[in-house]
């Protein structure tokens, strides 16, 4: 691969992103590491470096900022960076009654999870297309039913989800292939970031390893898939949400999500 062609990736700093990024170095690709952490940053990037001979750049950003993705895009350009894989990992959870929590940390959810990636797409795909490049989106398996007590959050990966595959059909002609990557419980800190512990769904006994679900991921996305579902019983749970109805499944996921005070 050409030494001036990069993977992209947000949310690298940690969790799933993190095994991303580190799986991708594994395999000679030269990295984008984009997080509001700096010195994690810096951290990951210099060992990369050492250890797989790959070039790493560093670029903190809050995504949540409206005009971030032109800045990257941007920078890129000045950088004579080419972006032929751009990952769309950053996002978060929120749990809690939609009206007790605030407004405003609500929509900032909104802007990670979706408007980060659309806008990030939309100013890499000229730079995509040239290279008949991948997009990966990074969802969630909360992509494929209502959840209450996690209204904003399930929806905006509904969101991603549809998203995801109606853009994999536009951009077809142009070669660039789209992955929607939709894990299950992983053993990061999204739970207690959530604000998720200690709730059935927390339990450590159905959690998939970060580094399981990059393998999956990125191996998916090279093989140009359109949907993943990392993991046996993941697969099971999306496909029982398809087919049953919605009224079922929302009473049966309050009984799961409902707080306990």
């Amino acid at each position: 691969m050409d030494d001036m062609r990069y993977t992209l990736i947000t949310g690298a700093s940690r969790g799933i992103g993190l095994a991303i990024a580190e799986y991708c170095a594994a395999k000679n690709l030269n990295l984008v590491l984009v997080a509001r952490t700096e010195s994690k940053l810096w951290e990951i990037a210099e060992r990369l470096k050492a250890t797989q001979h790959i070039d790493v750049k560093v670029y903190p950003a809050d995504l949540t900022e409206v005009d971030v993705h032109e800045k990257l895009y941007n920078w890129c350009l000045a950088e004579g960076i080419k972006i032929n894989m751009l990952i769309n990992n950053a996002g978060a959870g929120l749990y809690g009654k939609f009206s007790s929590l605030t407004l405003q940390e609500q929509l900032n959810l909104i802007k990670l999870n979706q408007y980060a990636a659309v806008s990030l797409i939309y100013s890499f795909l000229p730079m995509l297309k040239a290279e008949s490049g991948y997009i990966m989106n990074v969802a969630s398996t909360a992509c494929y039913q209502p959840i209450p007590f996690m209204s904003v959050y399930a929806a905006t990966q509904s969101f991603l989800h549809s998203f995801t595959l109606a853009l994999r059909e536009e951009l077809r002609p142009f070669n660039v292939s789209v992955t929607c990557v939709c894990p299950g419980p992983t053993a990061t800190d999204f739970f207690e970031q959530a604000g998720l512990k200690n709730l059935p769904v927390d339990s450590s006994e159905v959690k998939m390893s970060p580094e399981e679900v990059a393998e999956i991921a990125v191996e998916g996305m090279l093989e140009r898939d359109s949907e993943l579902i990392p993991g046996t019983s993941n697969m099971f749970g999306a496909y029982f949400s398809k087919i049953f109805p919605n009224k079922f499944i929302v009473r049966t996921l309050n009984k799961l999500f409902a707080p306990k005070n």
